[in-house]
C-alpha cells in the first residue's frame, strides 16, 4: 500500500488497492497503476490465449529475440542491450537452399526471478514443449519445417510433409468425438421420453445417469479414444464416470463465466425499459433462456419487432431462483437432466473437452506405434546443443568467435566464464517467418516442468518434457499453479497485495488486480540492462468506456481507451491536470467472425456478411483516425495488397458490396436472397436463428454496433431471426468457439505470416473460432477445396523470402478467406495511449515522434521513471 498523508477521513474514503489518488491532494505513488481490460486469469507463458492475459505473463518473461524499429520496418534484435537470452544471432542459406541454419549465442549469467540460472536446458525445455505433439497452445512453432521435427512428432523416420501429422490429429479427433459421443448417447438412450406425433423429450438425473453408467457396456470406439490396445481391458465404467463428472464440473463453470457476463449484458434497449433487468438473477435467467420473451409487431406485420419487448414472462418461480448460487443450480440441474446431449456438443464446454480429449488420444495413437514406450526418435535432429552433441569447438557469428561449451556445472550453466552454450536450429529450404517464430519465451524448466518423468540430460535427448503426454501437459506445464502463478526472467515478477516474494496463487490476481514488483535479477539479462525503476505496479481491471473516468480519478495511471471523438476530446481537457497521450497505427484491424461448426451453410455466411454496412463502423472513431479495411490484414503491413495507384486495394474478388464501397440496402438484398436461395432456405427458415455478439458490457459503446444493428433489422425484416448481445466473455467464447457472429480485433503480428490464424493444420484458437473442424468434417466439398487452397497458399508464401511474392500469394490466400464466409474485415484504426504525466515522467516514454505501430510505450517498462 502508498503512503498517504491525508485526514482518516479522506484516506478512508479515497484509499484503495495500491492506488494513488488525486482526489486526495498532490500524492506521490508508490505504485503504478495500468488499465486493462477483463482477464480470464490463464497467466501462462506457454497456453495464455487473450491479449490481456498474454500481456501479463508478458511482465514475467523475456524472449529469445525481440525486435525494433528501422527505417520504417521491424528488424530483430538481440545482445547486451536487448532483454533477450540471446547475445549474438545469425542464419544462413546453403548455395542449394535447401537448408537454413539459425545460429543463437546463449547469454551467460541471466537469472530468473527466483535466482536459477537460466541456460539451454530452459532453451531447449521450451522448444520441446511447444514442438510436443499434444501441445495445444496457441504458439505455432511447429509450423516452421525444422529438419527431423516431423519423424520426432509421428515418430515415425522418414516423414517428410504434415500428411502423417494432419492424419493422426484428425483420426485424434473423431476418437474425441466418439468419447464424448459415449455420454451423450447413453443419456439420449436412457433419458429419452417418446411423446405423441413422435416429439421426443430427455430427461435423466444425475443420479439415473451414474446408475446408467454402472451398467454400460462401453463400446470399442471408447476404449480405442483412451488406450493401445493392450491397455484397453484396464478401461472400465469408471473412467466413465470420471468423465461425466468432469464435463458437468465445466459446464458449471461455464454457467458461473455466464452469469458474471450476463449482469451487464441487458443495458440497452430494448431491455433498459424493463425493470427486470436491474436484477443481475433475472437477467442471467434471461440469458440461459428461462424467461418467454413477447415482442411488439412490426407495423402492418405479424413479424416481430425485436427492438420492442411487449411482455416478459418467467419461466421459474422466485421461489426456486433467488440468488446467483440458485440461479446457477437451478440451470445446471435442468440442463444436465434434459439437454446434456446439447450441453455436451453445443456449449464451450463441448469445444473445451473436444480440445482436451483429442490431446489425449493424439497421446493414444502415438504410442500404439511405441515399443515398450521407448520413442522411436528421441530428438529432433535440426535442434542441436553444439557442446552438448557435437565437437564444435568454436562459432562465428557477425565476425566475433565464440568458445562452445563443453563442460557444465549442475545447474546446467557453462564450466568456463569465457565459453557460451550455442543452439543451431536448421530447416528445410526457406522460411522467412522463421526467426520471428524462434523469438518464444523461455520460461524455467524447473518450474513449469516440475514432476515431470522426464529429466534433462541435454547429452542424452532429454529435455525435462514428456513425450506425447497429455497429463504432462494438463497437470505439470498447466499445474494449477502455473496457470495462475507466472514465473521468468522478465523485468517484473508476481507479487500480491502485501509485496511479497512468495504470494499464494489467488493473491496474485485478486479483485481485479494483478501485482507486480521489480524482479532485481533483471539486470543479469544483459550488461545494458538496468533493474526497473519503479517497484510496484499493478494491472487494474477496468472497462474501455470507463478508462478515462479511472485515469481522471486517479484509480489508474496509463490507460488505452477508444479514440472516438468524445474519449479524445476529455482526453484534451485532462491536459490541464497533467494528462498526456501519444497516438499510432495500430498492428491489427476490427473484425466480424462467423463460426462455420455454428453458421454451417457457407452461402448463409455470406449473406450475414452482406447484410454488414461496415462503414459505420469506422463512424466511431475519431475522424481521420480510422479508415475501412477491404483485406483480413492490418494496412500497417507491407503486404497489404495496393492497387495501381499505390493506394490501399478496394479490389479483393469478393462479392460483397460494402468490400468495393458500393454498399447500399437494395443491393444487400438482392445478394442476401441470392445466398439464401443458394442454401436452399427462405424466409421463416427455423435454421436462420443467429446471435451477434459485441465483446464487453456496452452494447452501443463499441465500433461495431451500428453495423451489427442494422444487419440484423435487414436480416429480420427478411425473415430471419437475429438477435444482438454484448458479452463480456465474449474473447474467452471465440476461443472455444461456442459464438455465431461476433466483433473483436486483430492483433496482428510483425511478420504477415497466415500460418497460425488460417492454416487448416494450424492448432492456435482461431481454428476454433472459424469452425475448422466442421470444415474439414461435414463441410461442403467447396469448403474443403477452398480451406485446401488457402492453406497451400500460405505454405507457398513460406517457402521465398521475396515480398513481391508473398504479398501476391498473400492477396490470393485473403481472396479464399473471405469467400470461407469466416471472416469480414471492418477498420483500421489508431491506438490512444493516454497517462497522468504526474505521476509518469514523461521523458521516460517514447516521444511521439518515436511511436510506431510494432511497439507500446510501456515495451521497455523497467525504463519507466515516476515524475520527481
Amino acid at each position: 500500500m502508498k503512503k498517504i498523508i491525508c485526514l482518516i477521513l479522506c484516506l478512508a474514503m479515497c484509499l484503495s488497492t495500491a492506488l494513488a489518488l488525486t482526489s486526495c491532494g498532490e500524492t506521490k505513488a508508490d505504485a503504478l497503476v495500468i488499465m486493462t481490460e477483463n482477464l480470464d486469469g490463464l497467466f501462462n507463458p506457454f497456453f495464455s490465449t487473450s491479449a490481456t492475459d498474454s500481456t501479463i505473463v508478458a511482465m514475467t518473461q523475456i524472449g529469445m529475440l525481440s525486435s525494433k524499429y528501422v527505417n520504417g520496418n521491424a528488424e530483430v534484435a538481440y545482445g547486451e542491450d536487448e532483454a533477450v537470452v540471446t547475445k549474438d544471432f545469425a542464419f544462413e542459406t546453403n548455395t542449394e537452399g535447401t537448408e537454413t541454419v539459425y545460429t543463437f549465442v546463449i547469454k551467460n549469467g541471466i537469472k530468473f526471478s527466483d535466482g536459477h540460472p537460466l541456460t539451454i536446458e530452459d532453451v531447449l525445455f521450451n522448444l520441446y514443449v511447444y514442438l510436443d505433439p499434444v501441445y495445444t497452445g496457441s504458439a505455432t512453432i511447429y509450423s516452421t519445417d525444422i529438419v527431423g521435427m516431423n519423424d520426432y512428432r509421428t515418430q515415425q523416420e522418414g516423414t517428410t510433409n504434415d500428411d502423417q501429422f494432419e492424419m493422426n490429429a484428425e483420426l485424434a479427433s473423431s476418437r474425441a468425438i466418439a468419447r464424448i459421443n459415449e455420454l451423450v448417447t447413453l443419456f439420449m438412450t436412457e433419458g429419452a421420453n417418446y411423446g405423441s406425433g413422435g416429439n421426443v423429450t430427455y430427461s435423466l438425473t444425475y443420479e439415473k445417469m451414474c446408475e446408467a453408467i454402472r451398467n454400460h457396456t462401453l463400446s470399442s470406439d471408447y476404449k480405442n479414444a483412451l488406450a493401445v490396445p493392450s491397455k484397453q481391458g484396464d478401461i472400465t465404467t469408471t473412467q466413465l464416470q470420471k468423465d461425466y463428472d468432469y464435463a458437468l464440473e465445466k459446464f458449471k463453470k461455464e454457467l458461473e463465466s455466464d452469469f458474471a457476463a450476463a449482469k451487464d449484458s441487458y443495458v440497452d434497449e430494448p431491455y433498459k425499459s424493463h425493470s427486470e433487468f436491474g436484477d443481475e438473477v433475472f437477467c442471467f435467467m434471461f440469458a440461459e433462456g428461462y424467461v418467454e420473451v413477447e415482442y411488439e409487431k412490426l407495423a402492418g406485420t405479424n413479424k416481430d419487432d425485436k427492438s420492442k419487448i411487449k411482455k416478459l414472462t418467467k419461466l421459474y418461480t422466485d421461489a426456486a431462483v433467488r440468488d446467483k448460487a440458485s440461479a446457477i443450480d437451478f440451470v445446471y440441474n435442468d440442463k444436465i437432466s434434459t439437454e446434456l446431449h446439447i450441453v455436451l456438443s453445443a456449449w464451450a464446454t463441448a469445444q473445451e473437452l473436444q480440445t482436451e480429449y483429442a490431446a489425449k488420444a493424439k497421446e493414444v495413437i502415438l504410442h500404439e506405434q511405441l515399443e515398450d514406450g521407448e520413442l522411436l526418435v528421441d530428438s529432433i535432429s535440426g535442434i542441436v546443443s553444439l557442446g552438448h552433441n557435437t565437437t564444435t569447438e568454436s562459432v562465428t557469428v557477425n565476425g566475433t568467435t565464440y568458445k562452445v561449451a563443453k563442460e557444465h556445472n549442475e545447474d546446467g550453466t557453462p564450466k568456463n566464464a569465457d565459453e557460451y552454450d550455442v543452439l543451431q536450429i536448421t530447416i528445410n529450404g526457406i522460411d522467412p517467418k522463421a526467426h520471428w517464430n524462434f523469438a518464444f519465451t523461455v520460461a524455467p524448466q524447473h518450474y513449469y516442468g516440475e514432476g515431470a518423468n522426464t529429466k534433462v540430460d541435454i547429452a542424452n535427448n532429454k529435455f525435462g518434457v514428456d513425450y506425447g503426454s497429455f497429463d504432462f501437459m494438463k497437470n505439470v506445464v498447466q499445474s494449477t499453479r502455473n496457470i495462475k502463478l507466472p514465473m521468468g526472467a522478465g523485468a517484473y515478477k508476481a507479487t500480491d497485495r502485501a509485496n511479497s516474494d512468495t504470494p499464494s496463487q489467488n493473491d496474485f490476481y485478486s479483485n481485479n488486480v494483478v501485482y507486480f514488483k521489480a524482479n532485481t535479477n533483471f539486470e543479469t539479462v544483459g550488461s545494458g540492462l538496468n533493474n526497473a525503476h519503479i517497484e510496484k505496479v499493478r494491472y487494474q481491471v477496468v472497462s474501455a468506456n470507463n478508462a478515462i473516468a479511472a485515469l481522471k480519478d486517479g484509480t489508474v495511471h496509463y490507460i488505452t481507451p477508444q479514440l472516438t471523438d468524445d474519449n479524445f476530446s476529455k482526453i484534451e481537457e485532462l491536459k490541464n491536470s497533467g494528462v498526456e497521450y501519444l497516438l499510432t497505427d495500430q498492428l491489427g484491424y476490427g473484425y466480424i467472425g462467423i463460426n462455420a461448426s455454428r453458421v454451417p451453410d457457407v452461402n448463409i455466411r455470406r449473406a450475414i456478411m452482406c447484410a454488414m454496412n461496415t462503414t459505420e463502423a469506422v463512424k466511431y472513431y475519431r475522424p481521420g483516425t480510422a479508415s475501412q479495411i477491404y483485406w483480413p490484414m492490418s494496412k500497417v503491413s507491407w503486404a497489404y495488397p495496393l492497387g495501381a495507384d499505390g493506394q490501399p486495394s478496394v479490389d479483393n474478388g469478393g462479392d460483397y458490396p460494402q468490400m468495393n464501397g458500393t454498399w447500399n440496402v437494395e443491393l444487400a438484398k438482392q445478394n442476401i436472397e441470392k445466398y439464401m436461395t443458394a442454401a436452399g432456405v427462405s424466409a421463416g427458415d427455423p435454421s436462420l436463428e443467429y446471435t451477434f455478439t459485441i465483446a464487453g458490457s456496452n452494447l452501443q459503446d463499441h465500433p461495431t454496433y451500428i453495423t451489427f444493428r442494422d444487419a440484423a433489422a435487414l436480416l429480420n425484416e427478411m425473415g430471419w431471426d437475429i438477435t444482438v448481445e454484448p458479452d463480456t466473455q465474449a474473447l474467452t467464447k471465440i476461443n472455444t468457439g461456442s459464438l455465431d457472429v461476433w466483433a473483436a480485433a486483430w492483433g496482428s503480428t510483425i511478420d504477415p505470416d497466415m500460418y497460425q490464424i488460417y492454416h487448416k493444420n494450424s492448432t492456435a484458437t482461431s481454428t476454433n473460432a472459424w469452425g475448422y473442424a466442421s470444415i474439414k468434417n461435414s463441410g461442403s466439398q467447396e469448403e474443403k477445396d477452398l480451406l485446401d487452397e488457402l492453406s497451400d497458399l500460405i505454405d507457398q508464401a513460406r517457402e521465398t523470402n521475396d515480398k513481391a511474392t508473398r504479398t501476391e500469394l498473400y492477396e490470393q490466400a485473403m481472396t479464399k478467406v473471405l469467400s470461407l464466409g469466416i471472416e469480414l474485415p471492418v477498420y483500421q484504426r489508431s491506438t490512444l495511449y493516454a497517462y497522468n504525466s504526474k505521476v509518469i515522467d514523461s521523458s521516460s516514454l517514447p516521444s511521439q515522434n518515436e511511436m510506431n505501430p510494432y511497439t507500446s510505450p510501456l515495451d521497455r517498462i523497467w525504463e519507466l521513471k515516476f515524475a520527481e
